[in-house]
């Protein structure tokens, strides 16, 4: 228990303040010891650490005074001891003290005096191991990102042994593979020199080995290959319209730091900062802070300063922020309306959905019409009614046309599976005559992101998925080339499908011989060895086709707080008591998808589907099916055809809805898809 405790204080000890160059001569004389001046190590208002000369004899609890100066400026500080620790064997000790009820004006001097030494460079510069790393080698990807840094303008800057210089992302010429830079107060450094650009939430970097100004910008080779970093799991938006935090000092109560908002996510936050003034450093735990928008409701929050950054003029606090208990909700709401102005979750928004399912044409997909629709409009607005209660299992998306109630965009999102966020409903349409804000894709970029950023707060998520139309240019372009880039990894897939739909109401024909049946531990156990030899390993863990969440349990207790249903049902089809193939049925509370893909039925031959006795069980589970959504009130239900081999099919006189692919994305990818969701959003010239 001991080692414990002192493991998590080195911990602590670790992210408190700054640690020094080896450059700095600073010393802490320690009272009481032998050979008392040892080298400064690490510093804060709180606690300092020093490397002794020789063995201390002071242990944990102890009280010292501590002498720490530079040259001739030396200042006496009362402290305790909490650690001494011995890096490696035969190697010198680190002492760390915690100043015992530091003054003010004590605070401020070291406060002071390590600002003085960050801005001689004379502090370490804190660590930032990005979470992702990629290699980007493909030329047409390449050639995307420069064409949307270039329309954004994105900042960069050009890093050599010379000193930084910093440009913005200026031209593209895809003919002449060039990019233009505008440099701003220099000119780049011979080459060869490294660029560094920031795109929407990553950095990327590049080698450029020459460059010429031509007509006041200098131009230089689109690169062969991008390296991009992300430091962060979810982005930081740009904060607006006078949001602030407010705390007072966990050492210093008389301080009070108020200062408005830099940028916010879920998990962190920034502000400007005055480093003698507010006493903030890394490390810094605020017990409660309070941050809101004018005339808006408090959101109280716990937090930690990371870092402090930015030049003497414009220093930058970042914090890791949580939401105290009972905050979460509106901590979430404050988040998305700072990061998503443009769209609304909560409000009245069936009837301007509704009118725009039928003014987009979304009624007529599928071969549909919206006479087709019309019987299902209460239960569309019943269930999303539910959902609005428990955005844990779903949520719409939509974007509103300024001082209106009509829906320029829209995109639903559910939780179907026990790890899986679900994307569909997607509409968009400008009324004649109204006023949009932007194009058609910055409306399509901010229903994405305000749809995927919230779910990627759901500790439960690792997949998201969508059935998608196989021949719409939009989606080839943003969802499925993106996958397919990634679907050697296995955190992507791909599937085509062809979407078919069946009559319940009508005569269904049993093949002579065959029996369908629940089944047995034994033939549940060859449908998950036939799912793992013909299906990828994202469409089995994102379809929940997979042992231990097979029945669904733990999703359906959600749904059912929600007070919404959600099924599944395995069928076997046997003949002469050999199983031949698996039907795995679903349904979802009517209403929530209105073209029924949550009513499907799936078929897994576990012989050769080319077979005539499998193409016999495939029709004897439809028939099956079509019992089973009959009994729960459905006129219809849908059937993936994910075989080759479709006779059954054919015979059954299916309605065909056209070819589909089903889109599956790992978790982890999200913030490199929502990058390049931005970079396909991105209006070109001329847009």
């Amino acid at each position: 228990m001991a080692t414990k405790k002192a493991e998590r204080m080195r911990a602590r000890e670790n992210v408190l303040g700054y640690r020094m160059s080896p450059g700095l001569a600073a010393v802490a004389s320690v009272e009481g010891e032998v050979l008392p001046a040892g080298r400064l190590v690490q510093l804060s208002p709180e606690h300092l650490t020093v490397c002794l000369q020789k063995p201390t004899a002071l242990r944990p609890g102890q009280r010292a005074n501590v002498m720490l100066g530079v040259g001739r400026e030396v200042t006496c500080l009362r402290a305790e001891v909490t650690n001494v620790h011995v890096p490696a064997p035969e190697a010198l000790p680190e002492l760390s003290l915690r100043f015992v009820a530091p003054p003010l004006a004590q605070g401020r001097h070291i406060v002071s005096m390590l600002e003085g030494w960050r801005d001689q460079g004379q502090l370490e510069t804190p660590s930032a191991s990005p979470i992702w790393k990629e290699h980007i080698t493909r030329q047409d990807r390449i050639g995307r990102i420069f064409e949307a840094l270039t329309a954004r303008r994105c900042r960069g800057m050009a890093r050599s042994a010379l000193g930084d210089v910093e440009l913005a992302a200026a031209l593209f010429d895809k003919y002449d593979g060039r990019v233009a830079w505008d440099v701003r107060g220099g000119v780049l450094p011979p080459g060869p020199f490294m660029i560094e650009v920031f795109g929407f939430s990553s950095v990327m970097h590049f080698q450029v080995r020459e460059a010429h100004e031509d007509d006041g910008l200098w131009s230089v080779p689109m690169p062969r290959e991008l390296v991009r970093y992300r430091h962060r799991r979810l982005r930081r938006a740009a904060a607006w319209g006078g949001c602030v935090a407010r705390f007072a000092h966990p050492l210093w109560p008389q301080v009070r730091v108020e200062r408005e908002l830099m940028d916010i996510s879920y998990e962190g936050l920034s502000f400007a900062t005055e480093p003698g003034e507010d006493l903030l450093y890394p490390g810094l735990v605020l017990p409660e802070m309070e941050v809101r928008m004018p005339g808006g409701r408090s959101v109280w929050l716990k937090g930690e300063v990371r870092n402090i950054s930015g030049a003497t003029a414009a220093r930058r606090c970042g914090m890791k922020v949580e939401p105290l208990s009972g905050n979460t909700g509106d901590w979430h709401a404050l988040v998305e309306e700072q990061s998503h102005p443009n769209t609304r979750v909560a409000g009245e928004w069936d009837k301007g959905t509704w009118n725009l399912f039928e003014r987009s044409g979304y009624f007529r997909l599928s071969g549909k019409s919206p006479e087709d629709f019309k019987r299902m409009q209460e239960e569309y607005r019943e269930a999303h009614a539910r959902l609005h209660r428990r955005p844990r299992v779903g949520y719409r998306v939509v974007r509103p046309i300024p001082g209106s109630e009509t829906v320029e965009a829209s995109l639903s999102w559910l939780k179907p599976y026990s790890g899986s966020w679900m994307a569909h409903h997607l509409a968009r349409h400008q009324p004649p005559n109204e006023r949009c804000r932007g194009t058609a894709r910055e409306a399509l970029r901010d229903i994405y992101l305000r749809g995927f950023e919230p779910a990627q707060t759901d500790p439960e998520v690792k997949w998201f998925l969508a059935y998608c139309e196989a021949n719409v240019r939009w989606v080839r372009f943003t969802a499925i080339d993106f996958a397919e880039w990634y679907q050697h990894t296995g955190q992507a897939c791909v599937l085509p499908f062809r979407l078919m739909e069946a009559d319940t109401r009508r005569d269904w024909r049993m093949p002579a011989g065959f029996t369908l049946g629940e089944p047995t531990p034994e033939e549940k156990a060859a449908l998950f060895s036939r799912l793992e030899r013909t299906r990828p390993v994202a469409y089995r863990e994102a379809l929940d086709l997979v042992p231990e969440r097979f029945d669904l349990a733990r999703l359906k207790g959600q749904w059912s707080e929600a007070k919404l249903e959600r099924e599944r049902h395995v069928l076997v089809a046997r003949k002469d008591g050999r199983a031949v193939a698996v039907g795995v049925m679903e349904s979802a509370h009517a209403g929530l998808n209105l073209f029924h893909v949550l009513n499907g039925l799936r078929i897994i031959p576990l012989v050769d589907a080319s077979l005539p006795e499998a193409q016999e069980a495939m029709l004897a589970l439809l028939a099956g099916a079509a019992e089973w959504y009959r009994a729960r009130g459905l006129d219809v239900f849908i059937h993936y055809v994910e075989e080759n081999h479709t006779r059954y099919a054919e015979e059954a006189k299916l309605g065909d809805l056209g070819e589909g692919r089903i889109w599956v994305l790992s978790s982890q990818l999200l913030p490199d898809f929502i990058e390049h969701l931005c970079e396909a959003t991105t209006p070109r010239s001329g847009e």
